[in-house]
């Protein structure tokens, strides 16, 4: 396989917009010079994931992970790294170059052939929506006498239609250069686990209505397709009306939500995301102006699904589908929001329809009314366990309801949601609020006494208090950390510190070295291009190090007091070591050796001369 030349990869760490890229799993706010988010890797309610533009740096505190855009993709997508170059390369628009001058289709990674195949049948397919001979006609006045959608919509969503005939889709794939391999392993064909041939695979998709599905980033990685009049009597999954894509490399179902490339950057502020049901409902949402509309694949919402989602914004607007479907499936997802600390609120739409049908006929101007409408979770919670009338039944089966409907309480946390669902399912039950309150601590108490005593005690996060300067275990660290925030120091230090007396047994000592030898040997253009010359261990190590709370200042008396602090600890550990090892050697010279300890005497003494003074930055 073609490598990527080492200047390519130095190049692309050093323009990459490192905050840009964080921002594609989290939201990031500023914070003096640095970025703050969520953390990208596991679900939280403040933010861990810190970001510094200066140095190109990421640490994330929860997962004690760090390193560079490289490192930031391979440990958040499950990428190698030349996938995860190929990948930082791809979403800045950056021309790789290769050792031997550049790589064919069968020489990319795996994924860079997926996505690239996903891309060109996304164009092909687009094509055919617009002009296939034989269909063409027909699949247009589908979607928008059918479907009252504009062309225009489909453009913009590349909306596409799969012929009838899919003879020509892998012929012109593997004549690109695409190997046997990727193709199969794009699941859009059958046969592909028990037919050699690749001419003889068929299209999952042949005669539908195709949506492609893209990742955070924007790019095609499935396709959901819709049935069809003209879909062929001899497709297997003839009577779905929807198919996805299988689960690939590419793909997850379980963690990709529909329209979040677009939804995240419309939005603004702390506005809501809209979860609809299906992707034409997202279209049509979006379409008609309604902002951040999203939608599941499917309607099985899952854990990973809201924890995207929970970094970009607190709030979500369930605006799924008013039949028993889609009711059972918002049931389904409340509690896993009230556990992710979503904030969520319940739409209805009236007479029952689907946001597809409603927004086909109304416009955007009716959203904000509606939105008016939306239920608590806490109403919505109440409503769909316990009926209208419930007060009427028997008690006995009154208190079963409330069965089902303290689990999901519990999810809440906060003190003033729990009463409102309480005093709301009271009225509902027509049990007395005190009663339904009394209820629910005996609940709490069952559940606590069932519960393994492991897990009673939940550990709460620690915060790492800030760092004053010289907090640290070593100077080294000290002065990396000062370093990596003021890059002036460098040139100043390196002149002022002999290398010598930088102890390199801990990694903070081997980076230290390494970067002021940039600067000793004349090569330092910067604090960003002096970690990007280092090797991978040492670059984890100065996330590390940066992302060390401490109290900061740019005021230029004050940072050359800190530096020289650290300069004279430098200068009194390293007497300190010098002074022990001569006093070491004075206690083990023998008594009767006058000649040896007055020479061992007269260098203690000249040592103390020489270094009464510790190096200083005027």
């Amino acid at each position: 396989m073609a490598r990527i030349s080492r200047r390519s990869i130095d190049d692309l760490r050093q323009r990459a917009d490192i905050v840009a890229l964080a921002g594609d799993y989290t939201q990031m706010k500023q914070r003096g010079r640095d970025w703050w988010g969520l953390s990208p890797f596991k679900s939280e309610k403040s933010p861990s994931f810190k970001v510094n533009p200066d140095t190109g740096l990421w640490y994330c505190f929860s997962t004690q992970q760090g390193g560079d855009v490289f490192k930031l993709v391979m440990n958040r997508e499950g990428l190698d790294f030349p996938e995860s170059i190929e990948r930082v390369a791809m979403r800045f628009g950056f021309q790789l170059e290769y050792e031997n001058g550049g790589e064919t289709s069968s020489e990319r990674s795996m994924r860079g052939q997926l996505l690239e195949i996903h891309e060109l049948v996304t164009d092909y397919w687009r094509r055919c929506f617009l002009e296939d001979a034989v269909h063409g006609d027909w699949i247009k006045h589908y979607w928008t006498e059918k479907r009252r959608f504009d062309l225009a919509v489909a453009d913009d969503f590349g909306i596409g239609f799969a012929p009838v005939d899919d003879s020509k889709l892998i012929p012109g794939l593997l004549k690109k250069g695409y190997t046997k391999e990727a193709i199969a392993q794009t699941g859009l064909f059958f046969g592909t686990d028990r037919v050699p041939d690749p001419a003889r695979w068929r299209c999952r998709f042949r005669g539908r209505l195709v949506i492609p599905i893209r990742d955070i980033q924007g790019r095609v990685i499935a396709f959901t397709a819709r049935t069809l009049d003209i879909t062929p009597q001899d497709d297997p999954s003839r009577e779905a009306k929807y198919v996805n894509s299988p689960e690939t490399e590419l793909f997850k179902k379980s963690r990709t939500v529909f329209n979040l490339d677009r939804a995240r950057t419309v939005r603004k502020g702390e506005e809501p995301f809209v979860l609809v049901e299906g992707q034409l409902d997202a279209i049509r949402c979006h379409a008609a102006g309604i902002p951040g509309v999203i939608a599941a694949q499917g309607t099985a919402v899952t854990e990973e699904h809201l924890s995207q989602l929970r970094r970009f914004t607190q709030r979500l607007i369930v605006f799924l589908d008013a039949d028993a479907a889609g009711q059972k499936a918002a049931l389904r997802l409340l509690p896993i929001g009230l556990r992710e600390g979503l904030d969520i609120r319940f739409l209805s739409l009236p007479g029952g329809k689907d946001p597809d049908e409603y927004f086909s006929t109304h416009s955007a101007e009716a959203w904000p009314a509606l939105v008016l409408t939306a239920r608590s979770a806490m109403q919505f919670c109440v409503q769909s366990i316990i009926p209208e009338g419930a007060s009427n039944m028997p008690l006995a089966q009154r208190l079963s309801l409330l069965e089902t409907l303290f689990p999901i309480v519990e999810q809440a946390g906060a003190e003033e949601i729990v009463r409102e669902a309480l005093n709301e399912a009271a009225r509902h039950a027509g049990i007395g609020i005190r009663e339904m309150h009394m209820a629910y601590e005996r609940h709490l108490a069952t559940v606590a006494a069932q519960r393994p005593a492991a897990q009673l005690g939940r550990a709460e996060p620690v915060e790492v208090p800030p760092v004053k300067g010289g907090g640290l275990t070593t100077p080294e660290e000290d002065l990396i950390l000062l370093l990596l925030r003021h890059e002036s120091f460098f040139l100043p230090i390196a002149q002022a510190l002999p290398l010598e007396w930088i102890e390199q047994a801990g990694r903070g000592g081997s980076l230290l070295m390494a970067l002021l030898n940039e600067a000793v040997h004349g090569h330092f253009q910067g604090v960003r291009e002096a970690i990007n010359a280092l090797d991978d261990d040492l670059r984890d190590e100065a996330a590390r190090l940066s992302s060390v709370p401490q109290v900061d200042t740019d005021k230029h008396e004050e940072l050359l007091i800190r530096a020289n602090s650290i300069l004279k600890a430098f200068h009194q550990r390293q007497l300190q070591g010098q002074t022990r090892r001569l006093d070491s050697l004075i206690a083990s010279t023998p008594r009767e050796d006058i000649a040896a300890l007055n020479a061992l005497q007269a260098q203690k003494i000249a040592l103390r001369k020489a270094h009464t003074t510790p190096p200083s930055l005027s």
